[in-house]
């Protein structure tokens, strides 16, 4: 598996970078449409979020939600639902108000099934469907919108170092389970994660983090801190994913990405500590 993982894992950074630097060629450009007038850091990586990302990540939720036994939102309600909150957060990082507005409305739609629930006096099913929304809008809609947001107010190169420090958690977790993990942290739904683990990834994410605020011109604190809460949020995203698989008896979410799985199994972790890089990174600055 590794043998395939490294390769495609290289593959996939670079990808990253090419369409981080096409987003930087793109900044500034003349757009009379826009409001300001100019597109915005961050709009090429928007598009792709939209337009593939996103639609990928919400029909693999949907797959496994149903292959679990759970009453799954129809893809066509699910899916507008989750792109509607990550160009909510993208349009308001742009200064596009107005628009983000709108979308935000259409979010906000996905609760209207939890209001009839309540309304037809079945509190469980509200629950069920307040556990939706937040699976779709938040969690694979808001969350990595936040990346974006993180370009708007950083340069592009703060936005790959930011990454790389969540894939240096995840890493330094591996190699460090490998040679000496011994203590399984929840062996019921990861069997391979470890303690051990666990503290190498720490150590690895601190690092990265440390690096890169460096870098930044920010204090090294604010990189420790980075990097430990990756450390807590990552492997979160990561088991959140597990147990998803885990109810629905796959392994993958998917088998798009060759030895890798689906695009949820690749950005599990960059889901939950989205939100930390735009606070501790941008917000620190």
């Amino acid at each position: 598996m590794l043998r395939y993982r490294l390769p495609v894992g290289v593959a996939l950074i670079l990808l990253l970078a090419g369409v981080v630097w096409c987003d930087e060629q793109q900044v500034a450009v003349a757009a009379n449409w826009f409001p300001g007038g100019a597109l915005p850091a961050g709009c090429v990586l928007g598009l792709l979020g939209f337009v593939v990302l996103v639609p990928a990540m919400a029909f693999e939720l949907t797959r496994l939600l149903k292959a679990g036994g759970v009453d799954a939102w129809p893809l066509h309600f699910a899916m507008p639902i989750a792109c509607g909150a990550f160009a909510a957060v993208c349009l308001h990082a742009w200064r596009a108000d107005a628009w983000a507005r709108v979308a935000m409305v259409l979010v906000l739609m996905g609760l209207l099934p939890a209001l009839g629930s309540l309304l037809r006096n079945n509190a469980a099913r509200a629950l069920a469907d307040v556990g939706r929304w937040i699976l779709f809008a938040v969690w694979i809609g808001a969350m990595p919108a936040c990346w974006i947001a993180l370009r708007a107010q950083v340069p592009w190169w703060g936005v790959i170092g930011a990454v790389l420090a969540v894939k240096c958690n995840d890493i330094g977790a591996y190699f460090a389970g490998r040679v000496c993990g011994r203590d399984h942290m929840v062996p019921w739904l990861s069997p391979q994660k470890t303690w051990q683990g666990f503290c190498g990834g720490t150590l690895a994410s601190i690092a990265a983090g440390m690096w890169l605020s460096m870098q930044m011109g920010l204090g090294w604190h604010w990189g420790a801190a980075y990097g430990i809460a990756i450390s807590v949020l990552g492997p979160f995203g990561d088991l959140s994913e597990s147990l998803l698989k885990r109810q629905a008896e796959m392994k993958d979410s998917g088998a798009t990405i060759p030895g890798m799985g689906g695009v949820l199994d690749v950005l599990d972790s960059l889901l939950p500590t989205a939100p930390a890089a735009l606070w501790m990174l941008a917000a620190a600055g």
